[in-house]
């Protein structure tokens, strides 16, 4: 009897220290993704409002000329499955209210860094390098690849593509555009689009 009580404690106590960080697999979330970065032209003569979509299927950056109450979510259930989304909205104004950085206004362009629980988006003035991109915008080309693969975008170059990771040197994806990550072993169809105030990377399982 006492054998089975010291059992049972044994199991409880093993139970009670084994959190949810040690059944996640933290790691190869972070390198599998899902991870997108972004950067959008903005007017710094106005205000205006960028917003950020980032999930595991989506990456999309807006810009529009106003604050807004609502915008649109941008959910759509994969094949019926849920998933994970982000949604940053950030406003840029001509100036700060108060002194807290010099030449705030200088800045033309914004970038989004999307991670698996956070969105980041700042002001940058770093102009991006061009890919050696061969798909057409608007065109769903297919990912199939046992390695880590970038999707790319890049709306000055008007070409949308994709690298293995091993071969990935970094957000060359122009001036504006971006990545998104798509996981080793996966096949994938990606459709990549670019419009005046706003781009995407749009992803889907091959079927």
């Amino acid at each position: 009897m006492k054998s089975f009580v010291a059992i049972v404690l044994l199991i409880s106590t093993l139970l009670a220290g084994c959190t949810a960080s040690d059944r996640f697999e933290e790691t190869t979330f972070l390198s599998n993704g899902p991870y997108q970065q972004g950067t959008i032209g903005i007017d710094r003569s106005k205000l205006q409002t960028v917003v950020t979509w980032c999930s595991p299927t989506l990456l999309q950056m807006a810009v529009y000329d106003d604050v807004g109450d609502t915008y649109p979510m941008q959910y759509e259930r994969l094949e019926g499955k849920d998933h994970p989304l982000q949604v940053s909205v950030t406003v840029f104004p001509q100036d700060l209210p108060f002194s807290y950085a010099a030449d705030y206004s200088t800045p033309t362009d914004v970038t989004s860094v999307c991670s698996p629980a956070s969105i980041q988006t700042t002001l940058s003035t770093e102009t991006g390098r061009s890919a050696d991109l061969d798909k057409k915008l608007g065109e769903t080309f297919e990912v199939r690849s046992d390695q880590l693969v970038a999707a790319t975008v890049d709306c000055n170059a008007g070409k949308a593509g994709y690298a293995e990771i091993t071969q990935y040197r970094g957000a060359d994806y122009g001036q504006r555009g971006g990545i998104a990550l798509i996981p080793a072993g996966e096949a994938s169809d990606v459709t990549a689009q670019c419009k005046r105030q706003n781009f995407s990377i749009e992803i889907n399982p091959s079927k």
